[in-house]
């Protein structure tokens, strides 16, 4: 065998080194990090993909908590992960699409570091007041900030945060001053709200839910273009007279590092895709008062973009936040 023929083996042998490795993917654990704390909805909605992942991929996918920086902790451990499918990021539109306008040295770059795999789901915001708050409707709320400008608190969970973002978003529009507290997630946020620490909250549907049942908290309007399900006699802030508020509905999606391989990725985003439409999925979803969607990667990708151009033209009404 000549020299000319075994350098033309060598390089047919790298060549085919990828798509091997592709073909036999996955053939360990993938670690899927949220970057938020354990028990609140993002880390059950995370469980449910990994559940059927696992059974989809034949290997364990295995949920790793990574909360902090306003979610961005976790994000960039993705972000600067080995793109081999192994490391992904199941996590809320908080650190993709709010932290580019929110953090001033953001470890990541959202366009490059970072591959839409799946948009599994969007959940409106609920605006809650503590029950023993003379407050039962949106007008209330701001007649009563107006007469104590500066007194009355909100809790979100966490600076950069949807929840954050809509309350100094509403203040704005109705001129009124609020005093924000953030928190480390949904639980403690609705244990301040419960226990009297602050007068209200917004959070998502899911984890606040007995509290309602119960009538420990009193949920005042919902963001999106119609009521929730979950719901229903809340009516939404338009309704309400507030405009504007219909973007401020997080929604979850799965990513994967920059350079992962396409194969990789359309395998990953395919099997999502089916879980998320699954009515088995969507019954278990629906108790976070969400809507699946189940957008694989290309559909992901359009909406992300579609997503930084509105978030940029809500944060230029917003000048001079800091959040950091």
């Amino acid at each position: 065998m000549n020299r000319r023929t075994l350098l033309l083996l060598a390089m047919a042998l790298g060549a085919a080194a990828p798509s091997h490795a592709q073909s036999t993917y996955p053939s360990k654990p993938i670690k899927l990090i949220v970057p938020a704390s354990a028990g609140g909805p993002s880390d059950v909605v995370a469980r449910l993909v990994a559940e059927g992942l696992t059974k989809a991929m034949g290997q364990p996918v295995v949920v790793e908590n990574k909360a902090g920086a306003a979610q961005t902790l976790g994000t960039a451990q993705v972000a600067k992960a080995e793109p081999d499918g192994y490391s992904l990021l199941f996590t809320t539109s908080t650190p993709i699409v709010m932290a580019p306008f929110t953090r001033k040295n953001l470890p990541y770059d959202v366009r490059k570091d970072l591959i839409a795999v799946s948009h599994v789901g969007v959940t409106p915001l609920v605006l809650y007041a503590n029950s023993a708050v003379p407050v039962k409707s949106v007008k209330e709320l701001i007649d009563s900030a107006k007469a104590k400008p500066g007194e009355l608190s909100y809790g979100s969970y966490g600076n950069g945060s949807s929840a954050h973002l809509l309350g100094e978003y509403l203040s704005k529009q109705v001129g009124i001053k609020m005093i924000h507290v953030p928190y480390a997630g949904v639980s403690p946020q609705i244990t301040a709200l419960v226990g009297g620490q602050i007068q209200f909250a917004i959070a998502d549907i899911g984890v606040p839910g007995p509290f309602v049942k119960d009538g420990k908290l009193r949920p005042l309007a919902v963001t999106g273009t119609r009521r929730s399900a979950s719901l229903p006699e809340v009516p939404t802030f338009a309704e309400q007279g507030v405009a504007g508020m219909e973007p401020f509905s997080p929604w979850w999606g799965l990513f994967a590092p920059g350079g992962t391989p396409k194969a990789i990725v359309d395998r990953l985003s395919a099997e999502t895709v089916k879980i998320v439409k699954s009515p088995e999925f969507a019954a278990r979803f629906a108790v976070f008062g969400a809507d699946a969607t189940g957008m694989d990667s290309a559909a992901s990708t359009v909406a992300l973009n579609d997503e930084l151009a509105r978030w940029a033209k809500i944060f230029a009404a917003l000048p001079g936040l800091s959040l950091e």
